[in-house]
């Protein structure tokens, strides 16, 4: 269990670090702009789609507390992972 906390954490963390160093060095101009704007529409769909299947899981599942926890934070790791290997995608592209 405590494995997955850390696994999710370093992969949130890697996908922040890279939105972050991304943002304050490359954000501000028209380029680094639509990069941002870009990676951040996958994120955004990711939260609908995380959102969906979550509302889904309370619903056919029951689950506990300690699986709703896990749930969340491996929803928002992949939010944020997603959103990092975008910029990096996207940065490459452009």
């Amino acid at each position: 269990m405590y494995m997955m906390y850390i696994i999710s954490i370093i992969i949130a963390a890697y996908g922040m670090g890279v939105y972050i160093s991304f943002s304050v060095a490359e954000g501000k101009d028209e380029r680094g702009r639509a990069i941002l704007a870009k990676a951040g529409q996958h994120a955004f769909s990711l939260i609908y789609l995380g959102f969906a299947l979550f509302l889904l899981y309370f619903e056919f599942m029951s689950p506990s507390a300690e699986e709703i926890r896990i749930t969340a934070l491996i929803w928002f790791s992949v939010v944020f992972i997603v959103k990092g290997i975008s910029i990096q995608i996207y940065q490459k592209k452009m």
